[in-house]
């Protein structure tokens, strides 16, 4: 690293993160749209599965979501650096709690219903279903928040973290950071930043197996918390970010043989120690593959565009809404005598075409907008960033809070 690098960076706009975070989640449609068809437990299911989607839909489950709260907590650097304690909190309140109440008691309702009507549940209309939708908190019951647990997480993350992350803004915190930022840039070092994942794959997983109903979720709470805080901790180091670019290859190298340890590995070696073998590889794949990620977007992603400044704003709303629309017209495209191949590609166009036609409308009207997270539309049209691309403003949209 030259001596002339800054170790902290100012907060200026990431556009590789930005790039990053549209492309996870604009995955989603594809991966839940695979469920459907994997042979994995999902709301509605193919009778027939497509063993083949088992190798790609198992690689995206290995980073995809660690990835995006690594990317929530790079988002909390720089609002933090902008805002005070209490606005921040409120903040977080207004565009995380909100639309997760609202996803709750309206968006994630259809889902339910048509699962049940596809488990032999018989009702007349989903307003018949509605009062049915309130009976207990599911699994025994209705009531969910379903795939918007990536919120609910988020938001307990953020108040959790919140002391922690006011005391790192000290001085002698961020000198430390500022040693670490160097440290960093030495050969190898990011990789140690698995560690904790691992030993949190060997202890906690085989105890607390995946709920994600936030209270009775252990390993995934702790695993999640971990990597959001690695994102507040590694944002604003310049070190982490250049090693990261400066080591793709390698990371790349590593990742690819990893996973293929992974996911070929011999059964009686990753059931020796009661699968610790497995479980510690797959803590230390997803790290590299985050790395990987990152190094690869920083190198050709940073760089902005009259697409991404659309697409950073349809995000959101894209997020809450796709699994209801996803499943929705699953129950109907599922019982239609087409392939499997033919019914994924049917539902991941539809899926993408009924949402954007659906935000569309959201994006118009001020009371919809808020209900689903994005700022009103007369705030919107003041604070939109400039369109010309390279322009530097500040960082947004790298989370749900900004």
């Amino acid at each position: 690293m030259s001596p002339t690098t800054p170790v902290l960076s100012t907060p200026t706009r990431r556009y590789d993160l930005d790039w990053l975070r549209v492309l996870a989640f604009g995955l989603l449609i594809f991966y839940h749209t695979g469920l459907i068809f994997v042979g994995w437990k999902f709301h509605i299911m193919s009778r027939v599965s497509s063993p083949a989607m088992e190798l790609p839909m198992e690689f995206l489950n290995q980073w995809r979501m660690p990835l995006l709260f690594v990317i929530s907590g790079v988002g909390v650097t720089f609002a933090l650096s902008r805002r005070t304690a209490g606005r921040f909190a409120v903040e977080r309140l207004q565009r995380l709690l909100l639309p997760l109440i609202f996803g709750m008691v309206v968006v994630v309702v259809p889902q339910v219903y048509y699962q049940r009507l596809s488990e032999g549940a018989h009702y007349s209309s989903l307003l018949d279903f509605y009062p049915h939708y309130f009976n207990g908190a599911a699994p025994k019951g209705n009531f969910t928040w379903n795939h918007l647990w990536f919120i609910a997480y988020l938001l307990v993350f953020s108040l959790l973290s919140l002391p922690v992350f006011l005391q790192l803004r000290r001085p002698a915190a961020q000198a430390a950071l500022a040693r670490l930022g160097k440290w960093l840039g030495r050969p190898g070092t990011v990789l140690l930043f698995a560690v904790p994942l691992i030993l949190i794959q060997l202890v906690l997983r085989p105890y607390w197996p995946d709920t994600r109903n936030l209270v009775h979720d252990w390993f995934n709470f702790a695993f999640y918390l971990t990597l959001f805080i690695y994102g507040y901790l590694l944002g604003p180091l310049a070190g982490f970010w250049q090693a990261a670019e400066r080591q793709r290859y390698l990371l790349l190298a590593l990742g690819l043989a990893t996973f293929s340890f992974y996911y070929w590995g011999d059964d009686y070696y990753y059931e020796l120690i009661g699968g610790a073998i497995k479980r510690g590889v797959q803590g230390f794949n997803c790290w590299c593959w985050i790395l990987i990620c990152i190094g690869f977007g920083r190198r050709y992603l940073n760089q902005n565009s009259p697409l991404l400044q659309r697409a950073n704003e349809a995000v959101y709303p894209f997020y809450i809404l796709h699994q209801t629309v996803l499943i929705a017209l699953g129950y109907y495209v599922l019982q239609w005598p087409a392939t499997n191949a033919a019914k994924f590609v049917i539902l991941s166009l539809g899926t993408f075409g009924c949402t954007l036609l659906l935000y569309l409308v959201i994006r118009r009207f001020s009371v919809l907008r808020v209900l689903f997270g994005l700022k009103p539309l007369a705030r919107a049209k003041a604070t939109a960033p400039p369109q010309t691309p390279g322009s530097p403003v500040s960082v947004e949209h790298l989370n749900f809070a900004e």
